[in-house]
């Protein structure tokens, strides 16, 4: 074969197998994003850290820079605000706040005594978030969490409210996000309030297509190359 006939025919394998990769991705039906739920047994706190395990690279909250019983609204994170819903109190634990779990002394949010729910709204473009919660009465209570956007995941855990505050974990998967965060006392009130602390979130950034074209071009050339060694 001529070499200007070979590489006529090779530049058009070449595209070939562009054109059809990309067709194929094209035609591919749709990954549908979930949100999974993550309980206490998955904490950063035991040693498990399933988040990071998975890839998320996740980022602490900072804390609030107004002083104990202040009334709260917003925290500021390295990816935006989180905005509580009615507000918070800021407390401290062995101050203002009794006890909490593994060893944290830091400052915690209370909901409030009449308070059954309390919704955080995160940033955008959140892939993971998790945080503790415990009841504000010496007992235990059931709590729910439910994370809502691309998907929902709803987690309830019971808790004792005398140093047995426990982790809340969620993920999206398959490009999803998280945009919300809803806690609930599902005694309707009975654990008197709760409260919330140690927020970790992550944003995981999604391959652009310039990317996937990339990729798809490097493959291209090595089987080029390959069919040239075979001169």
């Amino acid at each position: 074969m001529k070499t200007s006939a070979f590489m006529k025919k090779l530049s058009m394998i070449t595209a070939g197998v562009a054109f059809i990769t990309l067709g194929s991705l094209a035609n591919a039906p749709p990954v549908k994003a979930a949100i999974i739920a993550v309980d206490d047994s998955g904490s950063w706190a035991t040693g498990t850290d399933t988040l990071a395990n998975l890839g998320f690279n996740m980022v602490t909250v900072p804390d609030s820079p107004f002083g104990e019983l202040s009334s709260v609204s917003t925290l500021s994170s390295p990816f935006g605000n989180l905005t509580f819903s009615p507000t918070v109190e800021k407390r401290y634990i062995g101050s203002s706040w009794t006890t909490w779990s593994h060893g944290y002394m830091g400052e915690v949010y209370y909901s409030g005594s009449n308070v059954v729910t309390t919704k955080i709204k995160l940033p955008f473009g959140i892939s993971a978030f998790d945080l503790y919660v415990e009841p504000n009465m010496f007992s235990t209570y059931k709590i729910t969490v439910t994370v809502i956007d691309s998907s929902l995941a709803t987690l309830t855990q019971e808790i004792d409210g005398f140093g047995g505050s426990k982790y809340f974990g969620f993920y999206a998967t398959n490009g999803g996000v998280l945009s919300s965060v809803t806690i609930t006392d599902r005694t309707g009130g009975a654990a008197n309030g709760f409260a919330m602390a140690e927020f970790r979130l992550a944003a995981r950034e999604i391959p652009e297509t310039s990317s996937v074209l990339g990729t798809l071009a490097f493959c291209a050339l090595g089987i080029r190359s390959r069919l040239l060694g075979k001169q």
